[in-house]
């Protein structure tokens, strides 16, 4: 079956997958030598040699001793080039995993928790995802409240700078952070300040943290 031909409910989501180009999938030949002087030919896709090369230089090594070492684990009878495929894909799979865990929500929320100042997580469609107890705290010594409730129900934050122009600036300007207004209302009452703005280190979703500097 065609992807074209794919009903609606098994069609991957825009940003599943990514586009492939034609030469992506074009095997690249190229001659590697190890420190001990050991010559090999090897034949793979661009995507695996980026991998070797990330490999080699996270194991401060050259390809040519990576390809070395893996063909000293070649079993045998063995494909060299469906193992060093093999290599490639598991380290990044290890990779992926471990930026994953660090950059959870669990861990997020860690960070929002451990802020001294008030602390916000705010998603792309501006509803407040996390926050905590100085946010709280916050909100009870300026507002008046009779159910927590409800006041989390009828609670309205806003931030001068549109989401959409502040997350654009932020993934232009990485390690950088945005300082700009900010609004709460509940009914008639209303808290304003300033919030310093930065990416949230979440991977699921484009998030930004916000920690309240001035109200």
């Amino acid at each position: 079956m065609k992807p074209g031909n794919l009903t609606p409910s098994l069609k991957p989501s825009a940003d599943a997958l990514p586009i492939i180009d034609q030469a992506e999938v074009e095997p690249r030949f190229r001659a590697v030598v190890a420190r001990n002087g050991e010559r090999r030919g090897i034949r793979l896709e661009q995507i695996y040699w980026e991998g070797l090369s990330r490999m080699s230089a996270a194991g401060k090594v050259t390809t040519g001793d990576l390809v070395e070492y893996t063909a000293v684990q070649l079993p045998q009878p063995g494909n060299l080039t469906s193992l060093l495929r093999v290599l490639s894909l598991k380290w990044a799979l290890g990779r992926l995993a471990s930026v994953e865990d660090i950059s959870s929500m669990d861990n997020l929320n860690a960070l929002v928790q451990a802020s001294p100042s008030p602390t916000v997580v705010l998603t792309r469609d501006k509803h407040i995802h996390l926050f905590n107890e100085a946010f709280l705290l916050m909100l009870r010594q300026r507002l008046i409240i009779d159910e927590y409730a409800q006041l989390m129900k009828n609670l309205k934050f806003s931030i001068d700078t549109h989401i959409d122009d502040a997350m654009e600036t932020l993934q232009a300007k990485r390690g950088k952070t945005l300082n700009t207004g900010f609004s709460i209302s509940c009914g008639k009452q209303n808290i304003t300040g300033q919030i310093n703005l930065a990416l949230a280190p979440a991977h699921e979703k484009p998030m930004l943290v916000g920690y309240i500097s001035r109200f």
